[in-house]
C-alpha cells in the first residue's frame, strides 16, 4: 500500500514538472516574440520589410484587440506606444505572478 502511494506521488511530481516546463517554454517563446516585436517597433521597421510583415502579422489579432483601449496609440517612449509598453509589462508581470503564487500549499 505504501508502495502504491509512493508511485502515485512520483507520477504526480513528474506530471507537475512537465507542466511547469511546458509553461515556462511557452512563456519564453511568447516573451521572446514580444521583445523582438518591441525592437522592430523601436527601430521603425515597417510592414514592407518581410520580417516586419511576419512579426506584425503574427501579433495582429492581439494588437487589434489592445488597440481598442482608449489611449493605446499614444506615444510614450520614442516610437513605442502604450500598446507596446503594455505588451512589455505582460512579459515582466507574468513571472512575478508565478513567483507570487508559487509558494502556496494546496492542502
Amino acid at each position: 500500500m505504501l508502495d502504491q502511494a509512493s508511485r502515485r506521488r512520483r507520477a504526480n511530481t513528474a506530471r507537475s514538472t512537465l507542466a511547469t516546463e511546458l509553461l515556462m517554454l511557452s512563456y519564453s517563446v511568447v516573451a521572446a516574440a514580444i521583445l523582438f516585436r518591441t525592437v522592430l517597433v523601436a527601430l521603425g521597421v515597417s510592414h514592407r520589410v518581410w520580417l516586419g510583415n511576419f512579426v506584425y502579422g503574427l501579433f495582429g489579432p492581439v494588437t487589434d484587440v489592445l488597440a481598442q483601449v482608449p489611449g493605446a496609440s499614444r506615444v510614450l517612449l520614442g516610437r513605442l506606444t502604450l500598446l507596446d509598453v503594455t505588451l512589455l509589462a505582460l512579459v515582466v508581470l507574468f513571472p512575478l505572478g508565478v513567483i507570487a503564487t508559487g509558494g502556496r500549499n494546496r492542502h
